[in-house]
């Protein structure tokens, strides 16, 4: 009986090697029971619990018929398929141990893209079928193999709009692209991480072509100019176009200048410089300083966004932009960024934005040239309201507001964004019942009845005199007098608009598009809409054109009239490209 009792157990034994949990070595309780009943009591349990096996697998069954009893969580769907891409790379494509564990591990866009085309809902895969998964998906790429190029530059850091271009037509193996590989391993093993060398290869492609040895011997010419390898790696990832060419006497010169340490301490692995540029910044910026290398050094050390935002050409362009309001060279120093946290590019962008909106006003030049020199150590700093919102707010005309600015330029401190602007003091209140006086005559004069003319009032906001002379300006654009009343009567915010707003969206529609003034009488809402609206739909709807995805004629309330959302919708994804190209458009209007 004993030895029938040691064949079943045996036997059970071999029949649940591969279950999870199993602790109790059968040999040891058979040669040293404890007593008979507990090794009875074991084979019982063991028969009891006994499953009959299941049959092999077929690996050509779908995923689709796996059971979903018990679902696996998304977190280890995502493991298991990276074991299967680890798998194929490492030992189905014999890609190297590194590259393998990288290409598994850092590409979830990729992974997720073949998940899904096992299968469409990644969430019914049950508990019981992981090794199923992994053997799915190395089946799948046996006999589907994938462009390796794709998920090697995701792993480097790379979004797909950003690799796309670089993803060779002619190879789809890294093996194939021995050179790709050795110089990956060259960074890698000098220190230089993988993400760091998706921002090399982004903007310094041919380093990776480099051939055998060449890679290795331009770093090594970096650090006999006297440079440690932690400053030679970061001036690498910051600045890869040294890596081209012969040596850069710009960034030795300027490392010269004003020392490793604080190139190393200042400079952002995030952003990217040119050393020419540095250069020519900082030589300016020794002139302003008479040659004076402590005065230069300590400008540079208490305002390093001088010299590095931008490599330097913000700083160049505030120059030109004051010396043109007629700065002098020895004042230029005093209009500089006061403070290491502000922003030169922003400084830019406010004084500009100032320009313009006293340029708005009709301001004379040298009344320009006199604000700016002696306040633009405050403009720089805040950002003025939109021109339309002063007219509207401060209830004040053009002249007016210059007045009160020549008279007072820190006035405009009032007036920068987040500030609730105020209204000008009035100049009496005779004033006001004549400007109502001069709108309600105009009103008239377009012909609407006493009986409307409230209504009307509120549809026309503004001045009498500025309806006026807006109203004067439609019909210098060729319209007669009926075809301009009938388009202030059919769209009042016609007449809100500023009469230079209003010529340059007309000479953008009739000039450059080639729409006639019928159009416009047509259509007068169309100039309710912003000129950076104009410009960008247009272009997206001309572009779609040449490649045969729009209509050749379609009318001006077509483009404008619809939301973003119904823009794209309707017109944009028509193209694969469409989206990439309309939010290049978008980037560029706003800038």
């Amino acid at each position: 009986m004993c030895l029938s009792v040691c064949v079943h157990t045996s036997s059970i034994e071999t029949r649940d090697e591969e279950e999870e949990g199993t602790e109790v070595n059968t040999m040891s309780l058979i040669r040293n029971p404890r007593s008979p009943t507990s090794l009875l009591n074991w084979v019982s349990h063991k028969v009891s619990t006994f499953k009959k096996p299941q049959p092999p697998i077929n690996p050509r069954r779908s995923l689709s018929s796996t059971a979903t009893t018990s679902k696996l969580p998304r977190n280890e769907i995502r493991k298991l398929t990276q074991l299967a891409m680890f798998d194929y790379f490492y030992n189905n494509r014999g890609l190297q141990f590194l590259i393998a564990e990288s290409m598994s591990k850092n590409a979830p866009l990729f992974n997720d893209t073949l998940l899904n085309k096992l299968h469409n809902d990644s969430h019914s895969y049950s508990a019981s079928c992981g090794d199923e998964l992994i053997r799915s998906i190395t089946k799948f790429l046996l006999y589907h193999p994938v462009n390796e190029f794709e998920p090697f530059f995701e792993s480097l850091g790379l979004k797909p709009s950003e690799f796309s271009p670089l993803v060779p037509c002619d190879k789809m193996f890294l093996n194939e692209d021995a050179f790709l590989l050795e110089n990956y391993h060259v960074f890698w093993n000098y220190g230089i991480g993988r993400e760091k060398m998706g921002k090399i290869f982004k903007e310094a492609r041919e380093v990776f072509g480099y051939e055998s040895g060449v890679l290795a011997s331009k770093i090594e010419s970096l650090e006999r100019l006297g440079f440690g390898k932690v400053f030679v790696s970061k001036v690498i990832v910051c600045t890869p176009r040294v890596l081209i060419g012969e040596t850069n006497l710009e960034m030795v010169s300027v490392i010269d200048m004003i020392g490793s340490d604080w190139v190393l301490e200042n400079l952002s692995e995030g952003g990217s410089y040119d050393w020419r540029c540095i250069h020519r910044c900082l030589a300016f910026l020794r002139e302003l300083c008479g040659d004076d290398e402590s005065e230069l050094l300590e400008l540079i050390k208490n305002r390093p966004g001088l010299v590095l935002e931008e490599s330097g050409e913000w700083t160049m362009i505030l120059a030109g932009f004051q010396t043109k309001l007629g700065c002098s060279r020895s004042e230029l120093a005093l209009k500089l960024p006061q403070s290491s946290s502000q922003e030169v590019g922003k400084c830019v962008s406010n004084l500009r934005h100032c320009f313009l909106f006293l340029r708005g006003i009709k301001m004379e030049a040298y009344e320009i040239g006199k604000v700016f020199r002696n306040h633009s150590h405050w403009l720089g700093v805040s950002r003025l309201k939109h021109t339309s919102t002063f007219l509207n707010t401060l209830k004040g005309g053009k002249k007016r507001l210059c007045q009160v600015i020549q008279e007072n330029p820190e006035e405009m401190k009032k007036w920068t964004m987040g500030l609730r602007v105020t209204p000008l003091p009035g100049t009496g209140v005779v004033d006001v019942v004549g400007s109502k006086a001069m709108k309600t005559q105009f009103l008239k004069e377009l012909g609407y009845e006493e009986k409307e003319m409230e209504k009307a009032l509120r549809c026309f906001r503004g001045r009498g005199s500025e309806l006026r002379e807006r109203f004067e300006f439609l019909k210098s654009l060729g319209l007669s007098e009926g075809e301009a009343k009938e388009m202030v009567k059919a769209s009042p915010d016609v007449l809100t608009q500023a009469s230079d707003v209003l010529e340059a969206k007309v000479d953008y529609l009739v000039n450059e598009l080639g729409y006639p003034l019928s159009t416009l009488v047509a259509f007068p809402s169309c100039l309710k809409y912003t000129l950076e609206r104009m410009k960008v739909r247009f272009a997206m709807y001309y572009w779609l054109r040449e490649r045969g995805k729009a209509d050749g004629k379609l009318a001006i309330s077509t483009i404008l009239v619809y939301s973003d959302k119904s823009f794209v919708t309707r017109f944009v994804n028509r193209h694969p490209d469409g989206h990439k190209y309309f939010e290049e458009l978008k980037k560029s209007a706003s800038l």
